[in-house]
């Protein structure tokens, strides 16, 4: 076994004498003195990060961790170099990207330049829309779109990200040619229904619409391509701002269904920051994911397939039991006829194949992979034609498929899910409008959507920071009303308050990371004090 560097020292990067002190940040660099770290740093700032990049041929470039990462560590910050709508987008502003909401009382303002819809006139000269928008101008296009009626996507904005991608080629070409050396996957796409649409809608409006002749059909495809293998989707709740944006370096992290980061965005400028969810040692792959914690594992594999162009086989992926939460797995319809094998499940006997059949842990009951997709499609559609403005309605559903979804199944899971962020939150069931039965209720959703988390998203994770909030909440109220009842002694209810607390301070820790996050804290600490004034 080697000895460490870092322990041995190494040549000061101003003088190249022997030196021991290194840099804190990426340890790799050493230095003989305080001055000359100072001096070096206008150098080394740019370079200075705990990873290196990698390559392999099963996961092409992913980074390392060069020194142990500590849990909450921010590891990149980037700033997008092209932002800009969806594929398919509700009508959002193409200056500052909030969404534009079409109400009848009020008019939707066109940019007087291009004619696209705009917050207001002062978003006509915002960086980001002015290069568009002088090209249309000079090329004498005006658009057509005329938003009508709230909530409707319009799939006229597929064209303007990569239309921002192209105009980096004049405008800053080493942007551009960042962008170009990110992977497409063109070749897997090209003969996709989508892809076909593309070449009319995409290719067609900027080659014939705009006369961008300069640009080849390929070129086109593969830019559009670049934007769906590696756009982060960036979300913001004030303005309700959901685009996506382009970021080199973070495009090299590798994907795991069970991540050691997550990111967030800071500032209108929309700066990446990865950030650690747990403690990563020296060595380890910098994961990130692209996927659904709660979904399960043909659900997620058929998504990375379809959007990122990979085959995942991480540990998650490859296990049956997915870390034993058997999330994908079902109750076994024969054994629920025994009542000493009710527990028993079916699992895939291959997770890497999704056509593998899917048979019981207990008894030689087996179903075939495509008849579980479909099961799963059929389940899902459901969900989302639920009438979400009622917890009735998902607690219907949860009745409805007890008995052939275990309590863990991913559909079980989301919908529960679902119904921890309902109660509590929203109109004619805030937290001093549930009733006991629901105050319960809510308790045990959170506790136990937790014991999920804590396998598959661990740390300082979004799921578990809100998961954590709510809980604490729930417990609070829970506490007053049972003291106020003369249910629980004042001792009793104290302890509650004390481990609701501890709780507290864990999801504030992990959601101070998340800037779009700060004002939701605020507006449910405001909601939770009036909570707790009027059981008082």
């Amino acid at each position: 076994m080697s000895e460490d560097p870092e322990t041995m020292g190494g040549s000061c990067a101003v003088c190249q004498a022997q030196a021991t002190q290194c840099c804190s940040g990426c340890h790799s660099v050493f230095y003989c003195n305080r001055d000359h770290q100072k001096q070096h740093w206008k150098v080394h700032k740019t370079q200075c990060t705990p990873y290196k990049l990698s390559i392999s041929t099963q996961l092409g470039y992913y980074m390392v961790a060069t020194r142990d990462i500590k849990q909450g560590e921010i590891i990149i910050k980037e700033e997008p170099i092209a932002i800009g709508p969806k594929v398919v987008s509700l009508p959002i502003c193409l200056g500052c990207s909030r969404r534009i909401r079409v109400c009848e009382d009020k008019e939707v303002y066109y940019c007087s330049g291009c004619s696209w819809p705009l917050c207001g006139p002062q978003c006509e000269t915002h960086p980001v829309h002015v290069p568009e928008c002088n090209l249309m101008k000079e090329r004498g296009f005006r658009a057509t779109i005329k938003l009508q009626g709230e909530g409707k996507k319009e799939a006229a904005y597929c064209s303007i990200t990569p239309l921002r991608c192209l105009l980096l080629k004049k405008r800053d070409p080493s942007k551009y040619e960042r962008l170009l050396k990110l992977q497409s996957h063109l070749e897997e796409r090209k003969d996709t229904t989508l892809y076909n649409i593309f070449k009319n809608n995409i290719v067609g409006f900027l080659r014939d619409g705009l006369a961008m002749t300069e640009f080849s059909e390929e070129t086109i495809l593969r830019v559009t391509a670049i934007l769906d293998t590696n756009s982060f989707e960036i979300r913001h709740s004030e303005g309700d701002v959901k685009i996506r944006g382009l970021y080199p370096k973070a495009a090299m992290l590798s994907h795991d269904c069970k991540p050691n980061t997550k990111h967030v965005f800071k500032g209108s400028k929309h700066v990446l920051e990865l950030v650690s969810t747990v403690p990563i040692r020296k060595g380890d792959i910098i994961s990130t994911t692209y996927t659904q914690t709660l979904w399960g594992t043909l659900a997620r594999r058929a998504h990375l397939k379809q959007s990122k162009c990979f085959d995942c086989t991480c540990a998650r992926c490859s296990d049956p039991t997915e870390f034993e939460t058997y999330l994908g797995s079902i109750n076994c319809s024969q054994c629920r006829k025994s009542a000493t094998r009710s527990e028993s499940k079916i699992l895939s006997t291959d997770p890497l194949d999704p056509a593998a059949p899917w048979k019981c842990d207990v008894c030689s009951h087996t179903i075939p992979g495509r008849q579980m997709s479909w099961g799963n499609d059929a389940i899902r559609q459901e969900i989302t034609l639920l009438d979400k403005s009622k917890p009735e309605n998902l607690e219907g559903f949860l009745e409805k498929y007890k008995d052939a979804l275990h309590q863990k199944n991913w559909h079980m899971l989301e919908v529960k899910y679902a119904l921890s962020q309902m109660y509590g939150n929203i109109p004619g069931y805030l937290l001093s409008e549930l009733s006991s039965r629901q105050l319960e209720r809510k308790i045990n959703l959170c506790t136990e959507l937790l014991e999920i988390a804590d396998v598959l998203d661990p740390g300082a994770s979004r799921i578990r920071g809100l998961l954590l909030y709510d809980l604490q909440a729930a417990m609070v109220v829970q506490a007053k009303r049972d003291l106020a009842e003369d249910k629980v002694t004042k001792s009793a209810a104290q302890d509650i308050m004390v481990e609701s607390m501890t709780l507290l301070q864990q999801a504030a820790e992990i959601l101070k990371t998340e800037a779009d996050m700060a004002q939701l804290l605020e507006e449910k600490l405001v909601n939770l004090s009036k909570e707790l004034e009027c059981d008082m």
